[in-house]
C-alpha cells in the first residue's frame, strides 16, 4: 500500500506541473509515449499483458520486469489471488490482493485490433488469476502426485497403442500382399499384371504412410495430455491444441474452397471420357466395316482413333488444369515449367519415333503380316507400334526396329505385288558361250517345274540380263504364293538347277581362262550324293 500511495502522489505532482507548463488540458498524454519496442509481462509460463509504451522514462521492458517481480513477490505470500483495478487519469492501476502490480496506460492498447481499456481489464484479470492459481497448485504435492500417476498411465497406454499399431501394420501388409498375389495369379494379360504390381506397391506404401500418421497422432496426443497434467506446462498443451485446431481449420477451409474447382475438373474429365468413348465406338465401327468415315478405312481406323482420343484428352487436361487446387500458386507454376522443360528436352527422340509410326501407317508402306526387309533384317511384320516396328524373322527370332530406322533405310516389301498375293522369286546363273542358250533356258525352266510350291500360272520364265566377255547371265523368275517360304523354296530351286545341269553335262561356272580344261567340270548322276 505504501508503493501505491507514493505512485499516486507522484502522478498528482507531475500532472499539474505539466499542465501549467503546456497551458493545455492534455496533461496526461506526455507521461506515456508509444514506442516500437514491446515487452510482455509473463508469470509462471503464462502471458499476462503486453506493454507498448514508455512511462515516466521507463521502457516497456523495464516496466514488464518490475511487474513480474511484483507478481512473484505477492503470489509467494499466499492469498486469494484477487485482482482489482484503480482508474487514474494516466491509465489503470493493476492490484493483486490489494498490492500494486503496475500501471497500464492507453498507449499500451492494441490499436490495430481496436482494443479498449475494458477489454484489457478483462484480459489482465483472467490471465493473472489463472497464472497465480497455477503457481499455487504447482506447489501442491497432491497435484504433482496425481499428474505423475496419470502421466505414467498415459505412457503405458501410448506404448500399448504403438505396439498394437505395429502389429496391425505387419498383418495388414501381409494380408494385402496375399490378396494381391491371389489376384495376380488370376491375370493372364501381362500389361494387366504389371499394372496390378504397381497398384500393389502403391497400396503397401499408402498403408505405411497411414500407419506413420496414426503413430504421430498417438505421440502428439500423449504429449499434449501429459503436458496438461502439470500447471507449469499447461500453456504448452493449450498451444499444441490450438495449433492442431488451427491446422485442421486451415485444412478444412482449403478443402472446402477447393471443392468447386475439383468438381469442375471432374466434370470436364468425365465429359472428355464420354466423348472419347463415343469416338472409340465410332472408329471401331469403321474398323469392322459397318460404315465408312471420310476416307478412313479399316486399316487407318485404329491409329486415327488413338490420335483423336489423345487430342481430346490433351484439351481436357488443359481445360481442367486451372481448376486444380494450387494450380495458380508460384510453386505449382514453377513445377509445371520444370516438367515441361524436362519433357521438351528428353522427349525429342520419342516424338520422332511416334511421328515415324504415323508416317508408316498413313503412307501404307507396310502392314501387319507383310514380309519385309529393312536393312539387314528380314521377316514378317507383327506390329507397327508407336515407337518401334516388331518383325519375326524366318528363323523365328523377334526383332524390334525403331521407326526412325525403318524410315531412314531402304524398305523392301515382298508382299506387295501388282499380280496379287505372293511374290516373284529370282535366281541367276552365268554360263559360257559354248553352251547353247536354248539349252540353258530349258534346264532352268525344267528345274523350276520340278520345284514344289512354285506356281505354274503365271509360268516361270528366263531372261538373259547381260552378255559379258566370257559368259552369259541368265535370270530365272518364278512365282510363289507364300512369301514366308521364300528361303526354303529358293534353296530347293537351287538344288534342282544343280541336278539339271549336272545331268546335262553343263558346268555352272563363269569362265575366266586361257584355254578349256581337258575334262568338263560336271558331276555325274552317280556321284550326286557324294
Amino acid at each position: 500500500m505504501a508503493a501505491l500511495a507514493i505512485l499516486a502522489c507522484l502522478l498528482a505532482l507531475v500532472s499539474p506541473a505539466k499542465a501549467l507548463a503546456s497551458g493545455q488540458d492534455e496533461k496526461d498524454e506526455g507521461l506515456a509515449q508509444a514506442t516500437h519496442e514491446t515487452a510482455t509481462v509473463r508469470y509462471f509460463n503464462r502471458d499476462i499483458v503486453t506493454l507498448r509504451a514508455e512511462f515516466l522514462g521507463r521502457s516497456p521492458a523495464m516496466r514488464a520486469s518490475v511487474a513480474t517481480d511484483n507478481i512473484d513477490r505477492i503470489a509467494k505470500r499466499g492469498g486469494d489471488a484477487q485482482v482489482t483495478f484503480k482508474d487514474l487519469p494516466q491509465g489503470m492501476l493493476v492490484l493483486l490482493d490489494g498490492e500494486l502490480i503496475g500501471l497500464v496506460t492507453p498507449a499500451d492498447l492494441d490499436t490495430l485490433n481496436n482494443e479498449t481499456m475494458a477489454d484489457l481489464r478483462l484480459r489482465i484479470e483472467r490471465n493473472l488469476t489463472a497464472a497465480v492459481k497455477a503457481e499455487q497448485a504447482a506447489n501442491s504435492p497432491k497435484v504433482l502426485a496425481q499428474g505423475a500417476a496419470w502421466a505414467g498411465a498415459a505412457t503405458l497406454i501410448a506404448i500399448a497403442l504403438l505396439v498394437a499399431l505395429r502389429w496391425l501394420r505387419r498383418h495388414a501388409s501381409t494380408a494385402m500382399q496375399h490378396w494381391l498375389e491371389r489376384r495376380l495369379l488370376a491375370l493372364r494379360h501381362e500389361p494387366a499384371r504389371q499394372f496390378a504390381m504397381s497398384i500393389k506397391t502403391i497400396g503397401l506404401w499408402l498403408v505405411r504412410v497411414v500407419i506413420w500418421i496414426v503413430a504421430l497422432l498417438i505421440i502428439e496426443e500423449w504429449l499434449r495430455f501429459v503436458l496438461a497434467l502439470f500447471p507449469f506446462t499447461q500453456p504448452w498443451s493449450d498451444a499444441m491444441r490450438g495449433w492442431l485446431v488451427e491446422q485442421l481449420e486451415h485444412w478444412g477451409a482449403a478443402i472446402v474452397g477447393a471443392v468447386p474447382g475439383i468438381v469442375a475438373a471432374i466434370v470436364i474429365l468425365l465429359l472428355a471420357r464420354v466423348l472419347t468413348q463415343a469416338i472409340s465406338a465410332t472408329f471401331r465401327s469403321v474398323q469392322t466395316g459397318r460404315f465408312k468415315l471420310l476416307d478412313i478405312d479399316s486399316e487407318l481406323a485404329e491409329p486415327t482413333r488413338k490420335i483423336v482420343v489423345a487430342v481430346v484428352w490433351l484439351f481436357a487436361v488443359a481445360m481442367a488444369y486451372p481448376y486444380l487446387p494450387g494450380a495458380q500458386t508460384e510453386a505449382f507454376k514453377g513445377l509445371s515449367v520444370l516438367v515441361g522443360l524436362m519433357v521438351s528436352l528428353g522427349a525429342a527422340g520419342i516424338v520422332g519415333q511416334a511421328a515415324g509410326s504415323f508416317t508408316i501407317v498413313y503412307s501404307r508402306i507396310m502392314r501387319v503380316g507383310d514380309l519385309i526387309r529393312s536393312g539387314s533384317s528380314e521377316g514378317v511384320v507383327l506390329q507397327v507400334g508407336l515407337f518401334a516396328t516388331r518383325i519375326r524373322t524366318l528363323t523365328g527370332v523377334e526383332i524390334s526396329i525403331p521407326n526412325t530406322v525403318v524410315l531412314g533405310n531402304q524398305l523392301h516389301n515382298f508382299s506387295r505385288n501388282p499380280d496379287g498375293a505372293g511374290m516373284w522369286l529370282t535366281t541367276g546363273v552365268t554360263i559360257g558361250y559354248d553352251t547353247p542358250w536354248r539349252q540353258v533356258q530349258k534346264m532352268l525352266l525344267d528345274a523350276a517345274d520340278e520345284t514344289a510350291l512354285v506356281e505354274k500360272t503365271p509360268a516361270p520364265f528366263v531372261l538373259q540380263t547381260a552378255l559379258s566377255d566370257f559368259y552369259v547371265e541368265y535370270l530365272l523368275h518364278v512365282r510363289i504364293t507364300d512369301a514366308s517360304q521364300r528361303l526354303g523354296i529358293l534353296s530347293e530351286l537351287h538344288s534342282r538347277i544343280q541336278d539339271r545341269f549336272n545331268t546335262s553335262g553343263v558346268q555352272i561356272m563363269s569362265p575366266h581362262y586361257v584355254t578349256d580344261p581337258a575334262e568338263a567340270k560336271v558331276v555325274s548322276p552317280d556321284h550326286w550324293s557324294g
